[in-house]
């Protein structure tokens, strides 16, 4: 074997200026670790915008991928620890914000004040009033109250529930002599 004739990483090849200083060997990062370190990053997005499932599940997602990614010798490369970081980081966030948001709905105050006044406006009920019902099996999507007005109203009956058991078929409300 030829002396020159080095293949280590660490010694440059003939005709390379290294300037004295050691070249670094390219280090190929593990596709499981970038996939960990996008999701992970994904996760931590979501919670800007407020999107609570998704940042448990890609935060989850990438400290498994995290963990998944490691060599032989149990080493992980710094992008499946960024993934690891940014993982707890969505779980812990997201777990806050979930229990701030059913303390703010489950305590009187004036959040749950404004948040029950924009729930009536909407539904034409209380958020309160709909958690009683829905505790005592009288809960009832107030359908002939939403927003959009009166273009689903005349397929409702008149109690407001929906009747599964007959056929909204053309042939049916024909058959009852009902204009279609």
């Amino acid at each position: 074997m030829d002396n020159n004739e080095n293949n280590s990483p660490y010694v440059p090849k003939p005709g390379a200026e290294s300037g004295g200083q050691r070249i670094q060997p390219y280090t190929e990062v593990n596709s499981m670790a970038k996939a960990a370190y996008t999701i992970g990053i994904v996760g931590v997005i979501s919670l800007i915008t407020m999107l609570v499932y998704p940042a448990l599940i890609m935060g989850s997602t990438a400290i498994i991928l995290a963990l998944l990614s490691r060599d032989r010798e149990g080493k992980m490369h710094s992008k499946a620890k960024s993934a690891i970081t940014s993982g707890i980081v969505a779980i812990t966030v997201d777990a806050f914000l979930v229990v701030m948001t059913m303390t703010v709905l489950f305590s009187d105050g004036p959040l749950k004040q404004e948040f029950n006044s924009m729930f009536k406006d909407i539904y034409g009920q209380t958020f309160d009033d709909m958690w009683e019902d829905m505790q005592d099996g009288s809960f009832d999507l107030p359908y002939r109250n939403l927003p959009y007005g009166n273009q689903f109203n005349s397929q409702l009956p008149s109690d407001g529930g929906l009747d599964y058991n007959k056929s909204n078929s053309t042939e049916s409300m024909e058959s009852e002599g009902k204009a279609v």
